[in-house]
């Protein structure tokens, strides 16, 4: 079993809430709590609450911060929330996260996996609250960053680093003792058109249902589903999942043109490892068999 805390901006993009599912769905995941990031935390907060209590389970979870260490010219909320009418869950108010965060991995020392999927404000403060918070993680996995070779039509593409530079470079400068960055350039090799989408995932159970509800919004404007999130929470798992480098990863926090931009140095001593390549077809058996409530080794058809 691995112990897990999930750090998350959940109610916009579809793929959180499917990294949320795989998790509550994985049964050799122990989910310790959830912290929600980013604008309106608190309906963030009673989403994941409402997937949780599809999925028949009560985890822990503290709404964190929506405003970031260094500021950005947007206030991005929650559009999935409007299907919290339809789903039973709990009303939050606005917690100390990163405090929150911290209990749990000074309960259990060198046992949890940190997953942000999310900005990393709540991470960095967290890191910038209780320094020894790095060195307790027995890993911190994020999806963040991109170090692909072609530029990116807009910095902000690179969400995760774009929407608190400040905190990607304090988060990815951290040293725990396993560093994983799943960049940008990867997930995005993990598309399927959204018409497909529900027979990869299974819309049929009830933990499904609430996923497609809270991120149908999502799903018709963008057209497609690309399962960015998922693949952090699946290479915890399954770490050969992903063949990863390791070198040191720079934060661009002062030009504004180029805000986020994060670039790779490989270097044997270097304190992270990021992913350069995925096995796209086993991915999607491992996500659609566990999803599905499939026994090991079930096969599913290639998407």
């Amino acid at each position: 079993m691995e112990k897990v805390l999930l750090d998350t901006d959940i109610g916009g993009d579809i793929d959180d809430a499917v990294c949320l599912a795989y998790l509550l769905r994985e049964p050799r995941c122990e989910l310790l709590g959830i912290t929600t990031v980013c604008g309106e935390s608190e309906k963030r907060a009673s989403v994941a609450d409402a997937i949780c209590r599809a999925a028949g389970r009560e985890i822990p979870i503290a709404a964190g911060l929506d405003t970031t260490l260094q500021p950005i010219p947007v206030y991005p909320t929650p559009d999935g929330a409007r299907a919290l009418e339809r789903w039973p869950h709990t009303e939050y108010t606005r917690a100390d996260a990163p405090a929150f965060l911290y209990r749990k991995i000074k309960a259990h020392p060198h046992e949890v996996v940190l997953i942000g999927i999310g900005n990393m404000t709540n991470i960095a403060t967290l890191f910038r609250t209780y320094p020894d918070a790095p060195g307790l993680l027995k890993g911190l996995f994020v999806m963040n960053g991109y170090f692909g070779t072609e530029p990116l039509p807009e910095p902000c593409w690179n969400w995760n680093s774009w929407a608190d530079p400040l905190a990607s470079r304090i988060v990815f400068s951290a040293r725990p003792a396993v560093h994983r960055a799943i960049p940008l350039e990867v997930t995005e090799q993990l598309s399927v058109e959204a018409a497909r989408a529900e027979a990869l995932l299974n819309a049929q159970s009830r933990l499904m249902e609430a996923v497609f509800d809270f991120g149908n919004a999502w799903l018709e404007s963008a057209g497609k589903l690309t399962l960015h999130d998922p693949l952090a929470a699946v290479s915890v798992f399954h770490p050969d999942i992903c063949r990863f480098e390791r070198g040191a990863v720079r934060v661009e926090t002062r030009r504004e043109n180029c805000m986020g931009a994060t670039a790779f140095t490989a270097d044997p001593a270097g304190n992270v490892e990021i992913a350069r390549s995925v096995d796209r077809e086993r991915f999607y058996r491992i996500l659609s068999a566990t999803l599905n409530g499939n026994p090991p080794g079930h096969q599913s058809r290639k998407y």
